[in-house]
This record gives C-alpha cells, sequence and structure tokens, in this order.
C-alpha cells in the first residue's frame, strides 16, 4: 500500500471555516487518485494575517476554540503545503503597505521551505459580495453598508495583490479569485459561492470548486510522483 501523502492548508477563516476534515478536499482527491491515501490538516485560524503564519509554521500555538494547543504545521511533515492568501486580514493595511504583504509572504513561503520538506501551492481565494459584504455578521451589526462596501474593496485590492505576489515570485498558484470572478460574468450569481450566513466565507459550493482547484493543481505541477 502507498504511504500517505500529507496536505496541509495553512490559511485565516476561509481555510478554518472548511472544517477540520475539509470534506470536498477528500472527495476531490479521491476521485482523481483512486489509489493514494491522503492524510489532510487544516492549518486555518479566523482572523489571522500572514505574520501569523509564519509562526503557526514552526510554532506550536492555541488551537481554534479553545480545544487546547495545536502542534505547529512542520511537525507533521506535510508533502504539500497549501498556503492561502491571508488577503482578507490585511484588506485595511492599505494600498502603501501592499509591498510590505509581498515580503511577509515572501517570509511565509521561506519559513516553510525552510522547516518542512513540502511543496508549496498559493491560494488565492474567493472575491467579496461587494454589495452584501458582512451582512448577518453579530459584531458588524449596524455597521453603514458603504462602509462595508468600502471594505470589500480593500478585500478586493489585496486578492489582486496575492495575484500579483504569486506571479512576480514564480508560485505555483491557485488562482479562485479569478475563477469565481470569471463564473459571476458569464452570469452565475456571486451568492452561489459566498456562505450566506455571513456573506464573507466560502459557501460549500465554493469549497468545491477550491477543492478541485487544488486537485488540478496537484496534476498540473506533478506534485506526487
Amino acid at each position: 500500500m502507498k504511504r500517505k501523502y500529507k496536505i496541509a492548508c495553512l490559511g485565516d477563516s476561509m481555510t478554518a471555516f472548511w472544517g477540520t476534515d475539509m470534506p470536498e478536499l477528500k472527495a476531490s482527491l479521491e476521485s482523481k487518485f483512486p489509489e493514494q491515501p491522503f492524510e489532510l490538516f487544516n492549518y486555518g485560524v479566523s482572523g489571522t494575517r500572514a505574520e501569523y503564519g509564519i509562526y503557526r509554521v514552526s510554532h506550536d500555538f492555541p488551537g481554534p476554540s479553545g480545544t487546547g494547543i495545536q502542534k505547529c504545521l512542520s511537525s507533521v511533515s506535510p508533502d504539500l503545503v497549501v498556503v492561502e492568501s491571508f488577503a482578507y486580514n490585511h484588506r485595511l493595511d492599505g494600498k502603501h503597505r501592499i509591498e510590505n504583504y509581498h515580503h511577509v509572504l515572501r517570509q511565509l513561503l521561506d519559513e516553510i521551505k525552510a522547516t518542512t520538506p513540502a511543496q508549496v501551492v498559493f491560494l488565492i481565494t474567493i472575491p467579496p459580495d461587494k454589495e452584501n459584504f458582512l451582512d448577518h455578521v453579530p459584531t458588524y451589526r449596524n455597521v453603514a453598508k458603504d462602509l462595508r462596501q468600502e471594505w470589500a474593496g480593500y478585500s478586493e485590492m489585496y486578492l489582486q495583490a496575492a495575484v500579483q505576489f504569486a506571479q512576480n515570485e514564480n508560485v505555483p498558484y491557485i488562482n479562485v479569485f479569478e475563477r469565481v470572478n470569471e463564473k459571476v460574468r458569464s452570469g452565475v450569481p456571486i451568492r452561489w459561492f459566498i456562505d450566506q450566513n455571513d456573506h464573507i466565507h466560502p459557501s460549500r459550493y465554493a469549497y468545491e470548486l477550491i477543492a478541485e482547484e487544488i486537485t488540478e493543481a496537484i496534476i498540473r505541477y506533478d506534485f506526487i510522483k
């Protein structure tokens, strides 16, 4: 029997909300690689930036929702790390801080390469629903709609900066941001890709798309030898 191929997904709440089991990714991988066993690790932590992503690569950290201490990412010795962009949590840094954002992402990739044997693929996540951004989130209740829409625009700016980073650094990447935008331009409602409970995180339909894109990237970049 083949050894398990280990995939760790590192990111903010866009990754964390996928759930520990990441069922859509599990199903997609099993469909394309029926003879290959996988072990999946969700290293997403809500509300975090890329700087804390660097820390979690080589330092144990408090688990989500008070679940004790979670071992650092490098401790599981992954074969592949899917690094989500953290763009939503950098959105209020401003345009003048984009170069710093790129610098932090560079440090993050360097830390993974220095402490794990893993291949790395960079993931740019879904675009915001600018019309309804952060609707129904209790902590943003009564925040003016035009301000939330402004924040959505900042999020889009940092997602575009994430694409630019991947292209400039020649990093293998998955552009879910553009894939969803293409589908929306073709007539698919943006709401299909957004969790309607909070109008920010991916829907299960979006997680299916993200899973397919990760699986296709594994094939495209020939990660599994």
